[in-house]
């Protein structure tokens, strides 16, 4: 597999990776605070702050790690390209 086609793969696998890491945030969020994930707009105290950026970094803790473990997976199938 050329390197080119490797890469679009990986990437197309780690984008899926961050969207299913996204959702199942949404849904931890919502089985453990029983409402929705907040958003900018809803904001509107000192609470409603801190949930918002408590939401912000799962979600970004979220998708950094699923992109990491799935790019280095796609890696050890595809192959690298020194080789």
């Amino acid at each position: 597999m050329n390197a080119v086609l490797r890469r679009m793969v990986a990437a197309a696998a780690a984008a899926a990776a961050a969207v299913a890491a996204r959702q199942a945030a949404e849904l931890g969020w919502t089985l453990v605070k029983d409402e929705p994930p907040p958003t900018a707009e809803g904001v509107r105290g000192d609470t409603e702050l801190r949930d918002l950026l408590l939401w912000s970094a799962i979600v970004a803790g979220a998708v950094v790690i699923a992109r990491k473990v799935v790019s280095q997976r796609a890696e050890e199938l595809l192959g690298s390209d020194d080789g």
